[in-house]
C-alpha cells in the first residue's frame, strides 16, 4: 500500500510554512493569513478542526487545508512557489479530499487554479468533479501596524461584539449564503469575530473576521446607509486585529467596486488577483 502524499502538519510547525509564504510576498499573504488567525484560534482554545497538510511533508511543496463547514468543503491549495509538481502528485493521489463533496477552492492564485485544471484532466478526477464556477477577487492588505486614530463613535452608536440573536439577519443578508451557513455565522459569534454598530440597541452595521483572517460581510441596514457607518466600523475592527498583532486581509469580488473604492479610501493596498474555485460533483 502506498503511503498518503498529504501528510499532516501539526500546529507547532505552522510557523516553518508562514516562512515559506513570507517569501513568496505578496502571493503568499492569503496562506500566511490563515494560518496566523489559526494558531491565534489554537492558542484560544478554540476547537475548530481545522486540517493542515503538506505534499510529501515537505513545506516548499505548498499548503493542502481541509475547511469543512457543514454544507461548504473548503479545500485551501497554495504553493510558494512556481514549481507544482509534487503539490500536483500529491492531489491526484491523495485520498484526503473527498472530491465528491464539490469543492470550494478560494483565494488561489494563478498558478494554482492552472494547477486545478490541468488537475480535472486527470480521468479519476474528472470523473468525480469538474468546474462550476470561477469568481475573480481582488486582495487587499492594511500594510500599517499603526492603528486608525480618527475613529470616533457618533452620539448615540456603540460598537459591540456581535451576539447569536443576530444570526438569522447576518445570514439571510449574505450573498454566499449556502445551506447551514447560520452555524457558520453562531461559530464566528461564539468565537468574538462577529462585530456591529448599534443605534439605541437595534444592530445597523455589521462585519466578520473569518476563520482565515479575512474580513467579510460588511453591511449596512439600508436606512442607515451613506452615513460613514461602514467605514467606521472596517475601521474600528482593524484596529482590533491590528492590536492582536495579525495582518488585515479583506477580498472584494472584481465586480463589486463600492467595497473596492472603500478599501482603497480608508487605505488598504490592492496586492494582487485571486478566484474562488467552484467545484461541481459529477452525478451518473
Amino acid at each position: 500500500m502506498s503511503q498518503e502524499p498529504l501528510q499532516i502538519i501539526p500546529p507547532e510547525k505552522w510557523g516553518e510554512l508562514q516562512s515559506a509564504f513570507k517569501k513568496d510576498w505578496p502571493r503568499g499573504a492569503p496562506a500566511h493569513s490563515v494560518l496566523a488567525m489559526q494558531k491565534l484560534w489554537v492558542n484560544r482554545g478554540i476547537d475548530y478542526e481545522f486540517k493542515v497538510y503538506c505534499p510529501f511533508g515537505d513545506v516548499q511543496n505548498g499548503m493542502v487545508a481541509v475547511n469543512e463547514k457543514n454544507a461548504c468543503y473548503e479545500v485551501i491549495i497554495q504553493c510558494p512557489n512556481d514549481n507544482v509538481e509534487n503539490l500536483y502528485n500529491a492531489l491526484r493521489e491523495t485520498k484526503i479530499i473527498d472530491w465528491k463533496k464539490s469543492p470550494l477552492i478560494p483565494y488561489a492564485p494563478s498558478h494554482i487554479i492552472k494547477l486545478i485544471k490541468t488537475l480535472l484532466e486527470d480521468k479519476n478526477i474528472s470523473e468525480a468533479v469538474e468546474i462550476e464556477l470561477i469568481l475573480p477577487a481582488a486582495t487587499f492588505i492594511l500594510e500599517t501596524k499603526i492603528p486608525y486614530d480618527d475613529v470616533k463613535l457618533p452620539t448615540g452608536i456603540t460598537f459591540e461584539l456581535l451576539t447569536k440573536k443576530y444570526v438569522d439577519i447576518v445570514d439571510t443578508t449574505w450573498p454566499l449564503r449556502y445551506p447551514s451557513s447560520s452555524t457558520y455565522f453562531e461559530l464566528l459569534i461564539n468565537n468574538k469575530c462577529g462585530y456591529g454598530l448599534f443605534q439605541n440597541n437595534a444592530l445597523i452595521c455589521w462585519l466578520f473576521v473569518n476563520e482565515s483572517g479575512d474580513l467579510t460581510h460588511l453591511y449596512t441596514v439600508k436606512e442607515h446607509r451613506q452615513k460613514g457607518y461602514a467605514e467606521l466600523l472596517l475601521k474600528l475592527v482593524c484596529n482590533v486585529l491590528i492590536e492582536d498583532g495579525l495582518m488585515v486581509t479583506s477580498y472584494c469580488l472584481k465586480d463589486n467596486y463600492s467595497a473596492m473604492k472603500l478599501h482603497n479610501k480608508v487605505g488598504f493596498t490592492e496586492i494582487g488577483d485571486v478566484d474562488w474555485c467552484h467545484l461541481k460533483s459529477i452525478i451518473h
